[in-house]
């Protein structure tokens, strides 16, 4: 299974996780490059650093800062924080006065989730993601985040997972929404057929599931219908 963006490479593993999930792992690796960046200045050997260059680096550090401020009002909007209470957690400034501030940084969020690559161009075929790139390989983030945390904080040591592990499980129903979203996009950026198969016989084992957890036969002839449409698509891609 390949990326719809880059040919040839692993495909992300977005879908497999909650919208919820992925705006968490985004707010830790965010966190992660802040508490780097202010570890570096810890040291006092200046012998070498050029006049303001402290200055800019506490500058940088406050961009940071406010990227993962950023982050955060994003997962808390994810998980369903109202704008009142975001207000009120960033010093009680008004319901509106916090949405002016981070609308575009949520819309922008959400339509990443939608649309995770820019359009290719005639110069570059290569389209660049505009979905953070935790949130591209969840995965390989929450690994290397898990390593980080228990390297660095104390009391994440003794756990195996300690980023990975207590993210929201993916539901039966986020992952149908995830799935019909990877068909759309899919479908729209007509993707190689191996791929977008793939994704259909994941829609057809979800109905499966569906069938027979809540009993209703009706999934069962939708998973049929989505596997025909995966051998369908997989006899496509043989041909191509």
């Amino acid at each position: 299974m390949s990326d719809d963006a880059n040919p040839g490479q692993p495909a992300p593993d977005r879908y497999a996780y909650s919208r919820q999930a992925l705006s968490r792992l985004v707010l830790s690796y965010e966190q992660r490059d802040l508490a780097e960046r202010a570890a570096a200045g810890v040291p006092t050997d200046d012998a070498y650093a050029a006049p303001g260059e402290l200055v800019e680096g506490a500058q940088t550090l406050v961009e940071l800062a406010q990227g993962a401020l950023r982050w955060a009002v994003v997962h808390e909007r994810q998980k369903g924080t109202s704008w009142e209470e975001i207000g009120v957690r960033l010093g009680g400034i008004t319901r509106q006065a916090a949405h002016e501030r981070y609308r575009d940084a949520v819309e922008e969020w959400q339509r990443s989730l939608v649309q995770p690559y820019e359009q290719g161009t005639t110069a570059s075929p290569y389209a660049a993601p505009v979905l953070h790139e935790a949130a591209l390989t969840p995965t390989a983030t929450g690994a290397r985040l898990d390593e980080w945390a228990r390297a660095h904080v104390a009391s994440a040591r003794s756990q195996e997972h300690p980023v990975s592990g207590p993210l929201p499980p993916l539901t039966t129903v986020e992952e149908m929404n995830q799935v019909l979203a990877a068909i759309q996009h899919l479908t729209s950026h007509d993707a190689d057929p191996a791929e977008r198969a793939a994704v259909y016989e994941r829609k057809a084992n979800l109905l499966d599931r569906i069938a027979i957890e809540d009993g209703r036969p009706d999934a069962a002839e939708l998973a049929a219908d989505a596997r025909a449409r995966a051998v369908v698509l997989r006899t496509q891609g043989d041909a191509s």
